[in-house]
């Protein structure tokens, strides 16, 4: 992860209505979670941007190396676009997030940061925008910080 974090990494900010791709990742995500998602797809795409996930299912050791990362030709796939904005939806101190985060190219990395003990607190320093959460983990509510964010970016 050190040798990764180290690896240029551009960061460019931008207003709601510039961003074009959207990548974001998911692990494990609950029934709700995949509506939630499948919800913000279908409003960004709405929207004009073109949004791609991935996503790691329950029990899926086969998609992953002997240290708990995943494979190459996992990430392969998703890892091969360029995205305007990044997010990544994993909470606590997996490495899953994180590693797909620093091996995909990306203008604005967003993570989130919770005070329920449950935030990205060894690899914040990979992440351009924290969405600092209160209590536990919210996607809907995590997504929409992120937007609103965005949505106050001056314009050039």
């Amino acid at each position: 992860m050190q040798e990764l974090k180290l690896k240029p990494h551009r960061k460019r900010i931008m207003h709601l209505d510039d961003i074009r791709s959207i990548g974001i990742i998911a692990k494990c995500p609950t029934d709700s979670e995949q509506i939630t998602i499948s919800q913000f797809t279908h409003h960004m795409n709405n929207r004009g941007s073109m949004v791609r996930k991935i996503e790691l299912p329950q029990n899926a050791e086969e998609l992953l190396d002997k240290y708990g990362l995943p494979k190459a030709e996992f990430m392969q796939l998703f890892t091969s676009y360029h995205y305007d904005l990044l997010i990544d939806t994993t909470i606590g101190d997996d490495l899953f997030g994180p590693y797909v985060t620093l091996n995909t190219s990306s203008s604005l990395r967003v993570g989130y940061g919770g005070d329920s003990g449950q935030g990205q607190k060894s690899n914040i320093d990979i992440y351009d925008l924290i969405i600092l959460g209160n209590g536990p983990f919210e996607l809907s509510e995590y997504l929409t910080h992120i937007l609103e964010y965005l949505v106050r970016i001056k314009k050039r």
